[in-house]
């Protein structure tokens, strides 16, 4: 029975913890270190197109097909880099993708994750584009914040990306 009493005592005594001086406990509504970087859905699906080579300046995923390495800029793009001499590479192009970290080869076509979509690509005959085969709309999840919070954005805008405030 005194055990009982104890234990009443101590979560009382504890629970004068979590009281300010008004006895309301206050409330402040978590928030994210990052905005998110978002595209209208119209723009985000034509946004994909092949430029002139860009400097590297973050790096992802690496991936060698044939005499080509892919390298990854996270949520931005593929730096294509002509690999016939490894020790003279060339980077021939960059090719924008907002919100893709990944991709993957079969036969002449390329899939990419762009943020929520999955989608299949080839290039042109003289490799300055691309041509979008398919598209799977929101097959993926949308992009969490780095610290786990989920956007609040309208139904029409895709996050791309997450920026640090």
């Amino acid at each position: 029975m005194k055990t009982n009493y104890l234990i009443v005592l101590i979560a009382l005594t504890l629970t004068s913890c979590f009281y300010n001086d008004d006895n309301v406990i206050p409330f402040v509504p978590p928030t994210s270190l990052f905005e998110p970087t978002t595209m209208l859905r119209s723009d985000f699906e034509a946004s994909i197109t092949v430029q002139e080579a860009k400097p590297i300046t973050e790096t992802g995923k690496i991936y060698v097909i044939g005499q080509y390495v892919f390298i990854n800029e996270p949520y931005q793009g593929f730096h294509i880099v002509n690999n016939v001499d490894p020790t003279n590479p060339i980077v021939e192009k960059y090719l924008v993708t907002p919100g893709a970290t990944d991709l993957i080869f079969k036969n002449d076509s390329f899939y990419i994750n762009q943020a929520v979509d999955l989608v299949a690509l080839k290039f042109n005959s003289s490799f300055d584009g691309v041509i979008e085969t398919q598209r799977v709309q929101n097959i993926f999840p949308q992009l969490l914040s780095p610290d786990g919070f989920f956007p609040n954005t309208p139904q029409d805008e895709i996050v791309i990306n997450w920026i640090q405030n």
